[in-house]
């Protein structure tokens, strides 16, 4: 029970995300493009924005490497592409800095959405736009929580049902968190019992963030991420465990991987959500932070 209060105590309060939201949408509404891109080992949270704004605004998004950003993108686009949407957990703050570096110097406009940023970081960028959210062992949950809300609050008009459902599921996130534990209760004992020896996780597009916690996040994860093209090809080497996050949604798009890789024998342990794919990877992270925090079995 400890865990859960932990798990729920992290999550904004819509106050909370109300504020902090104004930032991305200010960075957003109105556009016709914008890049997106994420610095750390969580890249995963700039493909979910990127993917929230494209399935909910009447903006485009395009996700783009760091480094391609950096290198062989904002030096040569010619202002063509101004707005850029940067997401950063602290491991990506070295090169976060290299990036923001390129950006203004190339004429960009720039919108930072990250953990707590250090203080040389934030003074040598006070003119950038930047969102911080608290950041601890949940750091990431409260950050994925921030992007779902602020893009679902642009919702353009003929979306605006499923827009709105996001935004209350967002707000009231807290008050589901122990019925969602209890729903999943034999998928959790699956995947606890699979941390223990070497796996392969794979993912969904929208889940990959959740994919990245367990293997980045928990220290007792034995793990190696694939995305489902190529997970197959990390049976022999690796393990024929394989833990696949995903969404009932998006099974047809999943089905032929994870046949191939029974074929193969390997065994699949799933973890699929049952619920719209982007709020899915807001209850993933709950279940996983369950998990990898010690909740009771």
């Amino acid at each position: 029970m400890r865990v859960l209060e932990r798990v729920r105590g992290s999550l904004s309060t819509q106050q909370m995300l109300e504020e902090s939201s104004q930032v991305l949408r200010g960075a957003i509404e109105g556009r016709r493009y914008v890049l997106v891109t994420s610095t750390g080992m969580f890249r995963g949270l700039g493909r979910y924005l990127a993917q929230l704004v494209n399935s909910l605004t009447s903006s485009s998004a395009y996700y783009v490497e760091p480094y391609e950003l950096t290198y062989y993108i904002a030096p040569y686009d010619e202002g063509r592409e101004v707005d850029v949407l940067v997401t950063a957990t602290p491991d990506g703050y070295s090169d976060l800095y290299i990036l923001l570096d390129q950006l203004i110097l190339t004429g960009h406009r720039v919108t930072v959405l990250s953990g707590t940023l250090p203080e040389q970081l934030k003074s040598r960028f006070s003119y950038v736009d930047s969102v911080e959210v608290p950041w601890d062992e949940l750091g990431l949950l409260r950050l994925v929580q921030l992007l779902a809300y602020s893009v679902a609050s642009l919702g353009r008009r003929d979306l605006q049902r499923r827009a709105t459902r996001i935004l209350d599921e967002c707000k009231t996130l807290h008050t589901v968190v122990e019925e969602l534990v209890e729903r999943y209760r034999e998928e959790l004992n699956a995947l606890r019992s699979t941390l223990v020896r070497p796996h392969v996780v794979t993912y969904t597009p929208t889940m990959e963030v959740a994919a990245q916690l367990l293997v980045y996040g928990s220290d007792r994860s034995l793990a190696v991420l694939a995305d489902l093209p190529s997970v197959h090809a990390y049976l022999r080497r690796v393990s024929r465990d394989v833990l696949a996050f995903t969404t009932d949604v998006e099974v047809y798009s999943l089905r032929y991987h994870l046949s191939r890789v029974a074929e193969l024998g390997g065994r699949v342990v799933e973890l699929r959500l049952r619920t719209d794919p982007l709020t899915a990877p807001l209850y993933a992270l709950i279940l996983v932070y369950y998990v990898i925090l010690g909740g009771a079995q």
